[in-house]
């Protein structure tokens, strides 16, 4: 893959399989932006090499065919490919991948196995316009998947929010709502 990437090179996620836009570069960051143009996502540029393919060519639009299985959940989630830092109870901080968000919690990528039950504290990083913002949110393990394999390293955790402020959850609601908005 060339680096760095320029300003319109289209990228998919390996994990999402969703295509995006580079919309903007600075520093160590990247602005990506879906395809329908309905939502953007900053990440580091070094994640481009570890979570995206480059796409070379238009891919050609195919009829899909299938079930529709309509999710009942309390809120919609929002794909995302944000940094997270957490702390378990040894206080000794460590990072992962948010990959999707709500207003009542997150999938996240941890680099070891969480517990069912067990309380994170969360700091979750984002921009929101140009401001970058940084919240503290005690959450709950409500889920975990298998891991990935083994060259993969990573184990996918879904949390529940146990603990944010009223600020906090007005911040990540303007977040979600610019990541929704044409």
């Amino acid at each position: 893959m060339d680096f760095p990437p320029g300003v319109g090179n289209k990228f998919k996620s390996i994990i999402t399989g969703a295509t995006y836009v580079v919309k903007k570069i600075k520093d160590k960051m990247v602005v990506l932006e879906r395809h329908d143009k309905k939502s953007q996502l900053l990440t580091e540029l070094s994640n481009l090499k570890l979570f995206y393919k480059r796409e070379e060519k238009e891919e050609e639009t195919k009829p899909r065919y299938g079930n529709l299985n309509f999710e009942k959940r309390r809120y919609p989630r929002f794909s995302v490919d944000l940094p997270v830092e957490y702390t378990r109870r040894d206080l000794v901080a460590k990072h992962g991948r948010v990959i999707n968000a709500s207003e009542g919690g997150l999938l996240v990528y941890f680099p070891e196995q969480m517990e069912i039950g067990q309380h994170l504290r969360l700091k979750l990083f984002f921009t929101s316009g140009s401001e970058l913002n940084m919240m503290e949110i005690v959450n709950q393990v409500v889920r975990m998947d298998v891991q990935m394999g083994k060259d993969w390293g990573d184990y996918r955790t879904g949390v529940e929010f146990v603990d944010i402020s009223l600020e906090d959850q007005c911040t990540l609601k303007m977040f979600f709502s610019s990541l929704s908005s044409p």
